[in-house]
């Protein structure tokens, strides 16, 4: 039976982020030895030949792989494929399909993401508690850009450990050692009788087999798939229509249902108007008000839910964000950064005495980004069926099986009504960053699935709900301050941002517990610089609370705070008298691999050609997810303010690459998401509430206008790094410091430009007027 987490589960997890004693948590040591966190005992099942958490073969020889990630896109799902199929010897062709499980194993368990401790590396009392914890609560999610990071070994011993198997059930059959075989192209060969028999006939067999304890993993060498562009798995299937994503989920007599959320974060309901009008309308089932704060209308359509919910009249209670605006949230950010007692993250060397001791003028610079949405092109939604048993499923678009599990214990219990058991069936789903891990929507279609019992209810946001009513990435302001010495180098380096913290707000809406907002390593990511030689350098932050929820972002503190950094350290070049790149390459003199990209980026760029008036180019480089980026983008900004982001050049050191053409995927749609970001993107808030709501005042980057981006992968010979965020890091800092090459101006402040319409349908980005 399915698990899903109680409070006394996330209390548990709470243990194993503290460091608590979690062996009496859980029951003892013995208890814990009896969780399966690997997962490679097999079974058949009719013509499933199932030989681990993560393999099963087919009668006919097809090959159904099992990666408990979700794919939003980023391609994970083929990496990952590509690297049991590279182990079991078997074509990347159409005899391999992908599923995500609908079982939370304790092998499918995302412990990476929590102790960051690689697979291939993990050894310990703590790693092994951690990994059984996890695997208990059915700890599985998508984020963090760790997928790979986190699966690739353990998926690359299924696959030897199937061969084996595999190998083993034909020495049985054909009566020879299995020394004498050699695996090819799904078949078991032995190549002095010329005998071969197919997966397909060994599977049954081979799956009855104890698993090898250590399989014998291919050596590099031998690798044919690894390293080599092989094509998606999903991509024919999506060509023809064919995947579901949540939106897509019809089930039979099923019912549909639409959202209306306070304008004032933190406000409930107060009372329906006209409750008896709405109810009324074509369609409608019901009307219903979700644990106080929301209304539903459920009907027999969306569009008619839709329509009915256009009518409610509901009279919301006052809270005390009503006044707010955005005028004011930035003023609060100014004010955090004069705090007296701002959190310490990081203090190397003696950065007062250092500052005090210096005789050079200070540099010392202001930076602010805003609040943003994540605006998915799948709006939020979820599917669930609660029957007359008290069995739940659900259909939804989630990073994690287990805030679905969480999300409907939420909803349901809010209805009265505890599960029985619960089945998670994880769609495709469109675009995610961070958004779709978290419990809301689920909970919303629980609640009303246990009100409708034995008739499923798909809820949709609109897109003015997941605009205006979703989650955020905080808005945030930093102070930097750098002392200079002879050599025009840095000496001090001194950070302090202010911003909202992420853990906690996540922590608040869907934990039985909060870590407190002080020291949230999400809010500071990106702005120790530890890569450049800087020998006195401190860190701080300052939590900046506010009524507006925050959410995961893709890239979470890396979005702003390398735009803050890598800004600041042109400004430090500019104050100098040196170049951007030679001064760069004089602070990454201790840090080669660092070196390396940025030189690779500037290669590909250029870098020194001249370049015609109004047009600038820009750099910048960071570390995240265990890699190394770079980015040079060349913008022209017309005489009358108009900009125009015309190539982005972006160098990567990954570590080893699986799949070459993903990883230059991935770095293409994230520069593109990044431009959109740096140019025009922004959340405003006016009485408390949002007040932009769809794509025509929250805008995205048209493909008309959109960048030529080139992407080279530098290989270090490291482990596996995250692919999926880095590419939207350094291109906000790239651009920006672009058009300070181009025009002289220095904006420390996101979105660089206003987005203007002109005529009926094109849209240009002009620069912001205030440049500080």
């Amino acid at each position: 039976m399915p698990r899903f987490l109680s409070r006394r589960g996330f209390l548990i997890t709470g243990a194993a982020l503290g460091g608590t004693a979690l062996v009496a948590a859980v029951g003892g040591v013995g208890y814990l030895a009896t969780v399966d966190v690997d997962g490679l005992d097999g079974f058949v099942d009719g013509d499933r030949a199932v030989l681990n958490a993560f393999l099963t073969i087919q009668g006919d020889g097809r090959v159904v792989i099992q990666v408990p990630r979700t794919e939003m896109g980023q391609g994970i799902h083929t990496g990952l494929a590509m690297v049991v199929a590279e182990e079991l010897d078997l074509p990347f062709d159409d005899r391999i399909s992908v599923a995500f499980p609908t079982e939370p194993l304790p092998a499918y368990a995302n412990w990476f993401n929590v102790l960051q401790q690689r697979p291939e590396e993990a050894s310990g009392p703590a790693v092994w508690v951690g990994r059984r914890v996890l695997g208990l609560l059915g700890f599985i999610a998508t984020g963090a850009s760790a997928s790979t990071m986190a699966l690739w070994h353990p998926m690359r011993v299924a696959g030897a450990a199937a061969r084996q198997m595999l190998l083993a059930a034909g020495s049985a059959r054909l009566g020879v050692p299995a020394a004498q075989l050699t695996t090819a192209d799904g078949f078991v060969r032995h190549e002095a009788s010329g005998h071969s028999l197919s997966y397909g006939e060994l599977a049954r067999e081979a799956a009855l087999l104890p698993p090898p304890d250590d399989p014998v993993l291919k050596p590099a060498a031998d690798w044919r798939l690894i390293g080599k562009s092989q094509r998606r798995v999903d991509l024919p299937a999506k060509v023809r229509g064919e995947p579901v994503f949540g939106m897509d989920v019809v089930l039979p007599d099923m019912l549909h249902a639409s959202i209306r959320h306070a304008p004032v974060f933190g406000a409930r309901v107060s009372r329906i108007a006209n409750e008896a009008e709405v109810r009324a309308q074509p369609g409608v089932k019901d009307v219903a008000v979700i644990d106080g704060r929301q209304v539903a209308v459920v009907a027999d359509s969306w569009w008619q839910a839709e329509q009915a919910a256009s009518l409610l009249d509901i009279a919301w209670t006052q809270t005390e964000a009503a006044g707010v605006t955005s005028a004011e949230m930035s003023a609060r950010l100014k004010t955090a950064l004069r705090s007296a007692e701002p959190y310490e993250n990081i203090n190397e060397g003696d950065v007062e005495a250092a500052i005090a001791g210096s005789t050079s003028p200070m540099i010392d610079a202001t930076y602010e980004v805003p609040f943003l949405t994540h605006a998915c092109m799948e709006p939020m939604n979820a599917t669930v069926l609660v029957r007359q048993d008290g069995s739940v499923e659900a259909w939804v678009p989630s990073q994690s099986p287990l805030g679905v599990r969480t999300g409907i214990g939420r909803g349901t219990g809010w209805a009265g009504l505890e599960p029985t058991s619960i089945t998670c069936n994880i769609t495709m789903n469109g675009g995610a960053f961070g958004r779709r891990s978290d419990l809301d929507v689920t909970a919303q279609a629980a609640f009303l699935a246990a009100r409708h019992r034995g008739r499923p209810v798909k809820v949709i946001w609109s897109r003015e709900e997941d605009i205006g009513r979703g989650l955020y990435r905080s808005h945030a302001a930093a102070r930097l301050q750098a002392t200079l010495g002879p050599d025009g180098l840095p000496v001090a380096y001194d950070a302090l941002v202010a911003a909202q913290s992420i853990i906690h707000s996540v922590a608040g809406r869907n934990l039985p517990f909060n870590p407190g907002p002080d020291g949230d390593s999400l809010s500071v990511e990106g702005l120790d610089k530890l890569h450049y030689a800087i020998p006195n350098r401190r860190v701080r932050s300052q939590n900046v609370p506010s009524h507006m929820p925050i959410g995961f972002w893709r890239s979470n503190g890396f979005s702003f705070n390398t735009f803050f950094t890598e800004s600041f350290v042109d400004e430090c070049a500019l104050a100098a008298g040196a170049d951007p790149l030679a001064y760069r390459r004089t602070l990454l003199r201790d840090s080669p691999r660092h070196l390396a990209v940025l030189n690779r980026a500037a290669e590909l760029a250029g870098w020194g050609r001249p370049m015609a008036q109004g047009r600038g180019r820009g750099i910048a480089v960071e570390e995240c997810y265990r890699s190394v980026i770079a980015q040079v983008a060349e913008v022209t900004v017309a005489e009358d303010g108009e900009i125009t982001v015309d190539r982005v050049f972006c160098a990567i050191d990954v570590g080893m690459v699986i799949n070459p053409d993903a990883v230059i995927a991935q770095m293409e749609g994230g520069i593109i998401f990044g431009v959109t970001t740096a140019l025009m993107s922004a959340i405003t808030l006016d009485g408390g509430a949002v007040t932009e709501s769809n794509f025509h005042d929250f805008p995205m980057q048209r493909m008309a206008n959109a960048p030529a981006v080139e992407v080279a992968i530098v290989d270090s010979g490291l482990p596996p790094g995250g692919a999926g965020e880095p590419g939207i890091v350094p291109v906000a800092a790239a651009i920006a410091n672009a058009i300070h090459a181009a025009t002289g101006r220095r904006i420390r402040a996101l979105p660089l430009a206003v987005t203007e319409t002109v005529g009926e349908r094109r849209t240009r980005t002009v620069l912001r007027s205030a440049a500080t």
